[in-house]
């Protein structure tokens, strides 16, 4: 990469074209032309893709009509990545981003034997992955040893399926509720299960030591996956469990609910009652994402709806 190969003259290869043309005619804007000169400053595909994340809820707000302003300043010295207003409405938004979780493009062969899962009547979503190269024997043992362990399970519970030789074939793990009255499969890597639940809880807390005080603070987390919206709502929630504490629903035999560890758990840090995700995908040029609005909320409705409107969708 030469001098001149910097932001967008070096990475936008893997952007939408119309991303491409927003950001370049921020140029001289009075109010992003100081993101534009941070992503065209970028000299590491990780410092652009952070940029990029907020030019995309930037210019998201902006086709929706709204004032974008950028690095605001707070009283404590550090800043608010983007300040968003409409009709005397105010969001002080803070843009994070979940790196390191997307898996290198591969070939993976799934079996038609695995359909036999999802007709287990348990509301469940089960994450399952297996070694590459099973021949069909060894996926039908896999695939019968882990419809035994769905039948008995429990919500967190993660088995590894053995052959006859102690050899790993694969595993199962239950990962979340589902409001279907069978098995939803998400189907995983050879590698095994990883949680990035965590490091969620990690960029919200970092966030939160930048809002604006006595403001309207919202944190969006990105990831480059739509199956990233689960850690980011269990950061927020907490992490699904089975709860013994409270009787169930009718005609169920547990009750679900969420763990403590969540950032909105009981009187954690008042201030945080706006939350969100969405997706980071370069060549997808509209804004998907989900926004949460923290039980009890003292935000003014009209803030609680500006928000819902440009981030839930």
């Amino acid at each position: 990469m030469t001098p001149q190969e910097l932001g967008l003259d070096a990475f936008a290869h893997d952007l939408n074209p119309a991303i491409v043309g927003m950001v370049r005619s921020w140029q001289g804007d009075p109010e992003l032309d100081l993101l534009y000169r941070r992503v065209q400053a970028s000299k590491t595909r990780r410092g652009f893709l952070d940029c990029f994340a907020e030019t995309l809820v930037a210019g998201h707000a902006r086709s929706a009509g709204c004032k974008v302003s950028v690095e605001v300043p707070t009283p404590n010295g550090r800043t608010v990545d983007l300040h968003i207003q409409k009709n005397n409405r105010s969001l002080f938004v803070h843009v994070k981003r979940l790196g390191g979780t997307r898996i290198t493009a591969r070939r993976l062969t799934i079996s038609s034997r695995l359909r036999i899962l999802e007709k287990i009547t348990r509301s469940f979503v089960v994450k399952i992955r297996w070694h590459d190269g099973l021949n069909d024997v060894a996926m039908q043992a896999f695939v019968m040893a882990a419809g035994k362990f769905i039948e008995r399970a429990s919500l967190g519970d993660e088995h590894v399926v053995l052959n006859d030789e102690g050899e790993e074939l694969g595993g199962v793990k239950i990962v979340a509720p589902n409001d279907e009255n069978r098995v939803s499969l998400v189907i995983g890597f050879p590698e095994g299960f990883v949680d990035h639940t965590q490091r969620v809880v990690r960029l919200i807390r970092r966030a939160q030591k930048q809002y604006m005080p006595k403001e309207a603070n919202v944190v969006l987390v990105c990831t480059p996956n739509v199956t990233g919206v689960e850690y980011v709502k269990s950061a927020f929630f907490g992490e699904h469990e089975e709860r013994w504490d409270t009787h169930p629903p009718r005609g169920s035999r547990v009750a679900v609910g969420r763990s403590d560890d969540g950032v909105w758990h009981g009187n954690q840090f008042p201030e945080s009652q706006l939350g969100g995700w969405f997706w980071l995908a370069p060549m997808h040029h509209q804004y998907q994402g989900e926004l949460w609005v923290r039980e009890g909320s003292s935000l003014h409705p009209e803030v609680t709806d500006l928000a819902s409107d440009l981030f839930d969708g």
